[in-house]
């Protein structure tokens, strides 16, 4: 708006100049919406820049890697807890079986053990019970291993300790060259008394 203009109108110059200050102040009003305006679409323009280079990063990704990585991870991970559990089972049942036998008084825990069927009795439903009459049974059979340590209480041919007759793998009666290795093996100093005493019969 020029002065001239508003002088044509009649206007004083009074009243011209605030007319002049008022439009002024409009026009230095609307610079500022527009600066304000372009700086907005400026930023709006950077947002978009950056959502393209993002949208552009995961076209790159390997999305179907990522996925048989963490499948392969989660798989890794409860196959890692499962073992883990049967490892902790495992410790549990050899403790029971060594306990069991130490309580029935075997004079060599792996002489005893290896005449135990250990699998079966892994993966019985009732352990505790089960381990107790497989003991007995490898007791009945072959109670020279049992009693106290060091002392063979049952000798073929007789005890020199004054026990009863029953069976000796050294001894004619109850050759037994399984048993005899077992107990060289597992209980050396037993399987030389067993032997002196079949001897003497």
């Amino acid at each position: 708006m020029k002065r001239e203009f508003l002088k044509e109108l009649g206007l004083t110059d009074d009243q011209i100049d605030k007319i002049m200050a008022e439009n002024g102040k409009d026009i230095e009003k609307a610079k500022g919406d527009l600066a304000a305006k372009e700086t907005e679409l400026e930023e709006v323009k950077e947002q978009l820049k950056t959502a393209n280079k993002q949208i552009d990063d995961f076209k790159e990704m390997d999305i179907e890697g990522i996925k048989k990585a963490a499948k392969e991870y989660k798989e890794k991970f409860e196959q890692a807890e499962i073992d883990a559990q049967e490892k902790l089972e495992a410790l549990q049942f050899e403790h029971n079986l060594e306990r069991q036998i130490v309580a029935a008084k075997a004079k060599n825990v792996k002489a005893v053990k290896a005449l135990l069927d250990i699998d079966t009795l892994r993966k019985s439903k009732n352990q505790s019970e089960d381990i107790k009459a497989a003991i007995k049974a490898v007791q009945k059979d072959n109670d020279y291993l049992f009693g106290e340590s060091g002392k063979p209480s049952i000798f073929a041919g007789g005890n020199p300790n004054g026990g009863s007759v029953d069976k000796n793998p050294f001894s004619k009666e109850y050759f037994n060259l399984t048993e005899q290795g077992k107990l060289l093996r597992e209980n050396p100093e037993l399987a030389k008394q067993l032997q002196a005493a079949a001897n003497k019969s």
